[in-house]
């Protein structure tokens, strides 16, 4: 992919740690928040896979589609602050990855929830610090859905863990 910013790590996980070391997101690194916002669409499809309980499946979905919504919102910022940015093809993504997940394991989306809750917080932080109000507005609301992101996983939990006792 050519326009992505250089300096940054290469996998998602560290580059979302270093992003939330930020007080504010510069364009460039709201960029790179959109390549890994793009990308939770198909790790969310990946966990709604992995499980053949529809209802589970059906809120892990929707998180995935509200992540690829996180993605056009940080390109519609990106366009508000004179750094118009296009989302690659999936597969020209850097953070791109094919995953697979064989079962949901109930600490694997313990530490998602509690990721989700965290992205929120972030999200939070880099709205208040944002002068440009439409742009704040846009990372706030990218906010409160990772904070809903966080209840849906926290109701398939609780609905796997009810389904095997």
């Amino acid at each position: 992919m050519t326009d992505f910013p250089s300096g940054y790590p290469a996998t998602a996980s560290e580059a979302f740690a270093l992003l939330g070391t930020r007080a504010r997101l510069s364009a460039e690194d709201m960029k790179v928040m959109a390549l890994i916002e793009q990308t939770a669409e198909g790790f969310y499809m990946a966990l709604a896979r992995a499980t053949d309980n529809s209802e589970v499946a059906g809120l892990l979905q929707r998180n995935g589609n509200e992540e690829r919504g996180h993605a056009h919102r940080l390109v519609k910022a990106l366009g508000l602050l004179g750094a118009p940015f296009a989302l690659p093809q999936i597969e020209l993504n850097p953070y791109h990855s094919d995953l697979h997940f064989d079962a949901l394991d109930g600490d694997f989306l313990a530490n998602l929830e509690q990721s989700e809750l965290g992205g929120d917080k972030n999200y939070q932080t880099w709205a208040d610090n944002e002068p440009h109000a439409e742009v704040a507005r846009l990372l706030r609301q990218n906010g409160k859905e990772e904070s809903r992101h966080s209840e849906r996983v926290a109701k398939a939990r609780a609905l796997l863990s009810a389904a095997s006792h």
